[in-house]
């Protein structure tokens, strides 16, 4: 029997990890059991894409593989105006999505799924964060042509993505942060709305201190929303009081101008850099992590955290948004202030004191994860989602559903009644 197509639209990563990324790979292979999935995303190639150096006026489309996953991209036109990355090439997208009839998004923020509601199309959406949080720190970093450029293109982006949470058949932001701010733009409390989270197995039913105390910090760190000059300072005074401890950065360096103003301190000899790693050597990393370190400036979810907390290791962590959702103050871990790297370094070093205090910190992290993140409630949900926008996949879904046990019941449709 063939299997219904379906069409899930994301954003194009130029790298090969991180928390959108593992979203997409994981629905792409829940789906995959059920429908005929493709990927979908703009592309700027200047092969498909139209060129103003290049006199290209033209954008096109192009089949292609992306880590496994079959994927169609739609050139773009005119880059530098960004309330046109969708409204311009809207003919292409037409073309590629008229013959799907399930549709979802799975992206950072609501914006790639312009076309879907240009088009008319029901779909669910899997969002990470608002758009202006999502890009806030990068922003501030644009040069000066493209911040005149930006400035006036950020009234209609914002009015884009406004609609595009109004239009959406089922929302699923990934933590309650995400969802707070959802509300907050659209103005009220979303109907056809469920946390979402993310499907996390337990690695390690907690751990004990290791003799070599070592610290993880994992992220694209070339990112400022990551907030590298907080890393350092924090483990600068956890030096201060353990010159023992050693810290991992897991991830994309910053720039060099960033990093020269701490290499010549005494702590950066305790720091190791690994760069960007797969997915088996980042597992040994955490095998050997006793704490990880987060310190951004905004996260919708930190699934960093939540992986570390798999293999029973604690975090210390700002109040960025998504950690709220799984740090537990003095359970799991602890939450400070932005920017608050004094707090951050003590509360670090208290875990570490000693191995009882420690041990108590790992179990309750791989017990939190177990309870709340898992498979089976990460695809009941979806499963639910989709019945609601479309009823007639009921049947498709039938022995998921009767395996996992999920309630389906057509009168839910308030986002309270179903979360993680």
């Amino acid at each position: 029997m063939e299997k219904p197509k379906i069409a899930i639209i994301t954003i194009k990563n130029n790298y090969s990890f991180g928390g959108v990324l593992s979203y997409l790979r994981e629905v792409y292979k829940f789906l995959g059991k059920y429908f005929d999935p493709t990927v979908f995303y703009l592309s700027f190639d200047s092969k498909i894409s139209a060129n103003l150096k290049t006199f290209n006026f033209k954008n096109d489309i192009r089949e292609t593989d992306y880590l496994g996953m079959r994927v169609i991209e739609i050139g773009s036109k005119w880059a530098f105006w960004e309330p046109g990355h969708y409204k311009y090439s809207l003919n292409l997208w037409q073309k590629v999505l008229q013959d799907y009839d399930y549709f979802i998004l799975v992206s950072g923020s609501n914006i790639a799924a312009y076309p879907l509601v240009k088009l008319n199309k029901k779909f669910l959406a899997i969002v990470s964060a608002a758009y202006q949080d999502d890009r806030a720190q990068r922003a501030d970093q644009l040069p000066m042509i493209r911040k005149f450029i930006d400035f006036f293109s950020q009234f209609k982006m914002k009015k884009i993505e406004k609609e595009i949470f109004q239009k959406s058949s089922y929302l699923l932001p990934i933590s309650k942060d995400t969802k707070k701010r959802i509300n907050q733009i659209i103005g009220h409390n979303r109907d056809n709305l469920a946390i979402c989270g993310f499907p996390m197995g337990v690695k390690v039913n907690g751990k004990f201190l290791s003799e070599n105390k070592n610290i993880i910090a994992v992220g694209r760190f070339s990112d400022p929303r990551k907030n590298f000059d907080m890393l350092m300072q924090a483990f600068n005074n956890i030096y201060e009081k353990d010159n023992s401890i050693k810290l991992y950065i897991v991830g994309s360096k910053p720039e060099q101008k960033q990093i020269i103003k701490f290499s010549n301190q005494s702590f950066y000899k305790n720091i190791i850099f690994t760069g960007n790693l797969n997915e088996n050597e980042l597992s040994q990393f955490y095998e050997i992590a006793d704490l990880i370190l987060i310190t951004s400036y905004q996260e919708g979810l930190g699934l960093i955290g939540l992986e570390a907390m798999s293999y029973g290791i604690p975090v210390v962590a700002t109040n960025c948004g998504g950690p709220k959702d799984f740090v537990i103050d003095g359970k799991n871990g602890f939450l400070v202030n932005i920017n608050d790297y004094k707090n951050m370094a003590e509360k670090a070093l208290y875990i570490l004191s000693s191995n009882d205090i420690y041990k108590d910190f790992s179990k309750y992290a791989s017990s939190f994860v177990k309870d709340n993140y898992s498979k089976n409630k990460f695809e009941s949900i979806l499963i639910n989602g989709f019945i609601t926008v479309y009823p007639e996949l009921k049947d498709l879904f039938e022995y998921e559903i009767e395996k996992n046990d999920i309630i389906f019941n057509d009168n839910i449709k308030k986002e309270e009644n179903i979360s993680i």
